[in-house]
This record gives C-alpha cells, structure tokens and sequence, in this order.
C-alpha cells in the first residue's frame, strides 16, 4: 500500500459528499486491473469446491464486499489512491480494519456488526490467498501469513515460543511503546473517566477537615464512575494511598508526577486491571469466571470466538456455564475492554492489565 499521511489510531470516517470517493469507488480503484483476475480466482475456486455451503456469498457479493471494505480502509488511512496498489498490507492496518472499521461502518448504519465483520474477513481470506497463489504480493512473505493470520481470526506471532502465559503477556506489553500503550489506554471511556478524576486528585482537592476517605477525594473518584458498580471508590483510593500514588499535603490532595507518561500509565493500568477484576469477580460461577478470563488473556494474544469457549467448556463438562460466561464478555464489550465484535480482541495497550488480572489470579489460586 501507498505511503500513510496520517499516524493509525483514527477511526474510520464517513466521506464528506461531494469531495471525497466513496468507499466502493475508491476501493475498486486501489484494486484496479486486479478486480478481474481476482473473480475469476474465486469462480474457479467456487468450481473445484464439490460441497459448496449454500449460504456462502455468491462471488459478486464476495467481490463486492472486498473492494468497499478495501475503501474502507485507505480513506481511513489517508492514502493515496494509487491503481492496483492493493499488492500487501500491514497487519496492524488489517487489524484495525475489523477491529475497528468495520464495527464502526456497521454502527453508522445499522448493521448487524458480527455479519459484516465475518463477510469481510471471508472476502479479505479470499484475496489474500489470491494475491499468494497469482504471485502478485509484493512484500514479504512472512508478512502475507500475518495478514492471513489476522484476517482469518488470529494473531501473527501471538505465543509461539513463550514459556507461559505470564511471559507471553510480558512480552506483548513490552512490544508496545509506552506511548501507544498510554494511548490504548486513554481510548478506554471508563478508563479516561478515571484519569481525569486523577487530574482533579493532582490539582488538589481540599478535604476541609473531612477524612480522606469519607469526603471531597472519594467524590472526585465517585462521580467519574457512577455507572462502574464493579469498582468501589473508597477501596479505590485506599489502593492509590498505598502505592504512594496520591497522598495529601496541608489538607489537600496531590498527586506527584501526574502527568508523567510512564507514570500516568502505570496508574491507568493498575484501575483497568481493577476493573476487569471487580467485573470477574461479580460472577458467581467459577467456571464462567475462569472461562471469561481466558477470552480476556487470548484477546491479547490468541483471540477466541464464541465456539472455542463452549468448547473449552465443554471439555471441562462446564458447558452449562456458557451462559454466565457469554455475560460477563458481554459487560467487558460494554466497557470497551473486549472489542464488540468476534473473535474478541483487546487493544494492544492493555496488554499490562491483562497481565496484572493473570497474574492475581493465579496470586489467588496459589
């Protein structure tokens, strides 16, 4: 793909009328004398494929699917146009792209997210594989098995070679830089609530001779997340006296290094794992607890769908806790942690909460 003008990180946005492609127009030009060879790969696949699904996409649908999606995601990035340019792609993007993009697509007008997402994961597969078997990619060849990797539901190097959960979880918290982690983590709505409620912390808050713990400080924290019940406030900044976070001078709050980035995401960090713990430890089934927290440990790693956690259940003979599993996932989507759509992903960034939940809990088990 053509050189990005923009950083990543930018949802997708719908084009201005009048002055910008549309989706499928701008698509259909990166793909260009493409289009052809590419339908033709997938009626010829569609002939040697003896049981045929009748619910698959027809080829157009199929075609059609690629190149909006495909305009999808260069207006998104901001690149230039250039024909037939849809050669090899960056996983991340591709990541971005149903991760992102398309729920986001989907939400804007009234779709059934999951279905778009599969349809376009479906038609990205197809072409990856076309672009590999025509010989017509043109980057390396390890990055063609990320791309498919990630299009088919996966993620590229996720543990391979990791001796434990905890290493594999240290290492992908360590691939991130610092300031996309802290970015990752901003992005999060409950997540920025908190921080800012931090910020008013660091600005001081005069307790007027109240106790710390029963007054202006709890309400800075209180207000901010009114629709968190999964987290208590006061135990909250006990927490943040204790690890010398927040601490109180001449009757008013403060918070040293506030606004240091490495700081900052440690505190940020520490209530995100906070928070994916109060939502685990709210469900009463632990086996559904065990099982969410195995979707939230892959997010970052190996995602999982629906199907691979019935079978991990089942495999248990816990598959009548599916239910209490599926609702707790569902409150972890609510909160932005788990993506909304299948298999569930989790920002990069939040690879350190992660770990911190993993690592409590088997803190706890021991």
């Amino acid at each position: 793909m053509p050189k990005k003008k923009k950083p990543r990180g930018h949802p997708a946005r719908q084009p201005a009328a009048g002055n910008q492609l549309s989706p499928l127009r701008a698509g259909g030009r990166v793909l260009g004398d493409l289009q052809v060879p590419f339908r033709r790969f997938l009626e010829a696949e569609r002939e040697q494929d003896e049981e045929q699904d009748p619910t698959d996409l027809p080829v157009e649908d199929l075609e059609a699917r690629l190149m909006e999606s495909l305009g999808w995601l260069v207006l998104s990035l901001e690149v230039d146009l250039v024909p037939a340019a849809a050669r090899s792609f960056e996983p991340g993007d591709l990541a971005e792209l149903f991760t992102e993009i398309v729920p986001a697509v989907a939400e804007h007008n009234d779709l059934d997210a999951q279905e778009l997402v599969d349809e376009t994961r479906l038609a990205w597969t197809s072409y990856l594989m076309f672009l590999g078997e025509s010989e017509q990619w043109t980057g390396e060849p390890e990055a063609l098995a990320d791309c498919l990797d990630v299009a088919s539901g996966g993620v590229a190097g996720a543990v391979a070679g990791q001796g434990s959960v905890l290493d594999a979880l240290t290492a992908a918290e360590a691939a991130v830089p610092l300031a996309d982690r802290l970015e990752d983590l901003q992005a999060l709505a409950v997540v920025a609530a908190f921080l800012a409620a931090v910020d008013e912390l660091a600005a001081g808050v005069d307790l007027a001779g109240s106790e710390l713990t029963d007054g202006p400080a709890v309400e800075a924290l209180r207000s901010r997340l009114v629709d968190v019940p999964e987290v208590d406030p006061v135990a909250l900044l006990l927490d943040l006296v204790a690890d010398e976070v927040l601490v109180v001078q001449d009757g008013r709050t403060a918070v040293p290094d506030a606004a240091d980035p490495e700081r900052r995401y440690q505190v940020g960090t520490f209530f995100l794992a906070s928070l994916v713990t109060g939502v685990l430890a709210a469900c009463p089934s632990p086996a559904a607890i065990v099982a969410a927290l195995s979707v939230v440990t892959s997010a970052v790693l190996q995602p999982m769908t629906t199907g691979e956690v019935r079978g991990y259940l089942e495999e248990s003979g816990e598959e009548g806790e599916l239910p209490a599993t599926q609702e707790v996932l569902r409150r972890l989507v609510d909160l932005g942690v788990l993506s909304p759509v299948e298999p569930w992903t989790a920002r990069p960034g939040t690879a350190g909460a992660v770990l911190d939940v993993v690592d409590g809990f088997f803190r706890a088990q021991e």
